[in-house]
């Protein structure tokens, strides 16, 4: 690859998601990849390009049928996955910290995205991953639409890159690769990041506080 597109692994051969944590994801449906960068605002309401599934009624009361998620939904998903993804993202920052630092421990990033291989368990980061996915779809389904829609698809695909991104990370860390893993890590934070600006604006106050971004 030339040096332009050396880092930009959203541009990778995805070989159709056989080596993805969840294969049914928005690209896998779209054949399109949203931005590296999930700008929530700008997330278009009406483009076809990104709703496939058609339209669906609105009213005042429920806003759009297909994503209207009741609070009884949402608050108990938000009890059971809120700290196990909290977790993760706080360490993957930690990790940030220390790819940046003049010296870094590698042994103490190699336990922050250790995979879990063999009788350990994996890192709270990893760990979170599926996690992540377990959330999304119980605060992004409507029991009015059962089928997945353009939200949770999209969540599914920042999942698929957080993966990436740390099963990559345990190789160049594992051989001290300073430039990799701090292009890496970037590219995992914005996916984190990408990731948690759909899912928190599930998260009103009656349901708890939003999820701190990777910083």
């Amino acid at each position: 690859a030339d040096d332009e597109n050396l880092y930009k692994y959203e541009n990778r051969d995805r070989n159709k998601n056989k080596d993805a944590l969840i294969r049914e994801d928005y690209w896998y449906f779209s054949g399109k990849r949203p931005p590296r960068r999930l700008s929530i605002d700008a997330f278009p309401a009406d483009d076809p390009t990104w709703n496939a599934w058609g339209e669906c009624t609105k009213s005042e009361a429920t806003g759009n049928s297909c994503v209207y998620v009741s609070l009884k939904q949402r608050i108990p998903a938000y009890g059971k996955y809120f700290f196990s993804i909290d977790n993760g993202i706080r360490e993957y920052s930690q990790l940030g910290k220390i790819l940046r630092s003049s010296n870094p421990d590698w042994n103490e990033a190699a336990k922050l995205v250790d995979p879990g291989l063999d009788t350990r368990m994996p890192s709270p980061a990893v760990d979170s991953l599926l996690k992540m996915a377990l959330f999304a779809t119980q605060m992004l389904t409507s029991p009015n639409f059962t089928g997945p829609n353009r939200e949770l698809l999209v969540s599914r695909y920042y999942i698929n890159e957080c993966s990436f991104a740390l099963n990559g990370l345990a190789k160049s860390i594992d051989e001290r690769d300073v430039a990799t893993s701090l292009s890496l890590w970037d590219f995992g934070k914005d996916s984190f990041n990408s990731y948690l600006s759909i899912l928190n604006r599930s998260i009103s106050p009656k349901v708890g506080d939003k999820i701190e971004l990777v910083s």
